[in-house]
């Protein structure tokens, strides 16, 4: 059975995300920089979400798969604004699914240089398809990325 998040827990992630993405905004500034997009990479089972993880260069355990049903906000607040930013970024745009459900699929990343620091990537999945996403660390000076 897999394990689903508080709502407590789930806000603190998103507003720490937030946080940590506006940091790195600051820090990177928008451009994509010859990153090559992503978009509409089929998720239909673990398998194939780790293998398009791996794609994206990250390596994940999927004994520690997570998952839960979230409703993308039909009016986005600053944070969600500030996510679908990286978002776009990438080649996604969560506003094309405001109001609907889809799955949320977290994985402890394996590969991450800095082996001290819990990573994870999340994967936002709608009828099988990824459309956004992110790796991020938990910790309270975390940071958070796109995929890619």
């Amino acid at each position: 059975m897999k394990k689903c998040l508080t709502q407590k827990t789930k806000t603190f992630l998103v507003v720490l995300s937030a946080l940590a993405l506006l940091a790195v905004l600051l820090a990177v500034g928008s451009s994509v920089g010859g990153v090559k997009l992503l978009g509409g990479e089929s998720a239909s089972t673990p398998e194939k979400r780790a293998d398009f993880l791996r794609e994206c260069g990250w390596e994940v355990d999927l004994a520690g798969e997570q998952c839960q049903q979230i409703l993308i906000p039909e009016q986005f607040n600053d944070v969600y604004e500030s996510y679908n930013q990286l978002q776009k970024q990438q080649g996604y745009d969560l506003a094309e699914y405001a109001g609907r459900g889809c799955s949320l699929y977290t994985y402890p990343v394996t590969n991450y240089p800095d082996k001290e620091q819990t990573v994870l990537a999340d994967l936002y999945v709608y009828k099988d398809k990824v459309i956004g996403g992110d790796i991020h660390s938990t910790s309270m000076n975390g940071f958070m990325v796109g995929l890619k």
